[in-house]
């Protein structure tokens, strides 16, 4: 098959986590034989890299380079507030996106179109549909339903879409519902995880994040790592420390990520007394991510539904930390119930609840025999989170959605 993707995140260079998981995606659906475009919008860190058999292609649509803040998780301020010039870029995103979709399908001729996140992708993704006929599938990933329970002009762009598509695909159950509560269609609706490479996560080495961030090799060593937001909750971890360090003496915790919320982090981490014992280690490198896992003795996932009633979807490194064996916490939230199953694949607290969260890690920090856990969540992503696995999932979505489409060609054209 032909496929096109839409996406407004794509990695723009070598390491980049942004849109990493549609990349993966892209380069799993080509290995399986399948030829795969990505349509995504330019940023000032975009350079060329080697895109593994992916054809990207990036689009402008802003006066100045700098302006170009639409896509790659830029557009929401600390994932709460949509920033105040980005409703003004949305026009030329949409028409330059969709004028590089019919430009390149004139020359392609595309078997099916894959748009990620409800605005904007499948709002241009149903406007293409409609002038191409292509097959329309969409992809829920988590702040794009949030932004359309709240803003009325893009939840009505996203039913558009919704109608218009074959199938809509959620990362996670509860997504899922919060989409069809919205106006999706139940029956189009089917939920599909994101996938993870074993093999990769299996090559890490600690040794070398505990000599970059002078952690000793004997300290216990518990991991979180995300975009500094508040729906990543770790305000909540940090405020659980102090009563874990107070139990476990020789215990480091080292938060890795940027955002808008690190100031605020760690003037809590300050004034809390927690030193040393709390390292922010800033931005990872997605090719350095696996060598954090590795170092790290227990992992958390400390997800939150934030004071807006934004929430994760399936956060990307659970799945990555589960595929390098660590051992884990993380909330009962979102889609993380979805994948780990308490007490079997790690341990799951009530989101928000920063005693729970601080009794479950000093439990593991205190059981020599944690690993089981880790080793368990493994198994589970080898038998079934792999992105091979997941691929092939939507190579049959995408074959069914080709057979809907013709078939609605076909009776419109009977009744002629």
């Amino acid at each position: 098959m032909k496929i096109c993707m839409l996406a407004s995140s794509y990695p723009r260079y070598a390491g980049d986590g942004a849109g990493s998981f549609v990349a993966s995606l892209a380069r799993s659906l080509v290995k399986l034989g399948h030829k795969v475009h990505v349509i995504a919008p330019y940023d000032p860190a975009v350079v060329s890299m080697e895109q593994e058999g992916v054809c990207v292609h990036r689009f402008r649509y802003a006066p100045t380079r700098n302006l170009h803040l639409a896509g790659h998780g830029r557009a929401l301020q600390a994932d709460r507030q949509m920033k105040a010039s980005v409703p003004l870029l949305m026009p030329g995103f949409v028409l330059s996106a969709t004028s590089r979709a019919l430009t390149l399908h004139r020359r392609e001729h595309f078997d099916c179109l894959h748009a990620h996140w409800a605005v904007p992708g499948a709002a241009i993704g149903g406007l293409v549909a409609r002038l191409t006929r292509l097959p329309l599938v969409v992809s829920l990933h988590g702040s794009d339903v949030y932004v359309i329970e709240r803003n009325g002009l893009y939840a009505a762009a996203a039913r558009s879409a919704f109608r218009q598509a074959a199938r809509v695909m959620a990362c996670s159950s509860d997504l899922q519902q919060r989409a069809i509560a919205v106006g999706l269609e139940a029956s189009r609706s089917v939920v599909v995880p994101y996938g993870v490479d074993p093999a990769l996560y299996a090559a890490g080495d600690g040794r070398l994040m505990r000599a970059a961030l002078g952690i000793p090799d004997t300290a216990l060593v518990i991991g979180a790592l995300g975009r500094l937001v508040h729906k990543k909750g770790f305000d909540r971890l940090i405020a659980a420390l102090p009563d874990v360090i107070r139990q476990v003496p020789d215990v480091y915790a080292v938060i890795g990520g940027e955002g808008d919320l690190a100031d605020a982090l760690r003037a809590q981490a300050r004034e809390l007394g927690l030193g040393e014992r709390v390292r922010f280690a800033g931005y990872i490198d997605w090719r350095s991510t696996l060598d954090f896992y590795a170092m790290c003795d227990c992992f958390v996932v400390p997800s939150v539904v934030d004071a807006t009633g934004n929430v994760d979807g399936l956060p990307n490194v659970l799945l990555e930390a589960m595929a390098s064996g660590c051992p884990i916490v993380a909330s009962r939230v979102g889609g993380i119930p979805d994948v780990l199953m308490d007490g079997i694949h790690g341990l799951l607290v009530p989101p928000g609840d920063v005693q729970a969260l601080g009794a479950a890690l000093t439990r593991l920090a205190q059981d020599a025999d944690r690993r089981r856990l880790g080793e368990t969540a493994r198994q589970l992503v080898i038998t079934h989170y792999t992105w091979e696995s997941i691929a092939r999932q939507h190579e049959q979505i995408y074959r069914a959605a080709i057979g809907y489409r013709a078939s609605i060609a076909g009776y419109q054209e009977r009744s002629l």
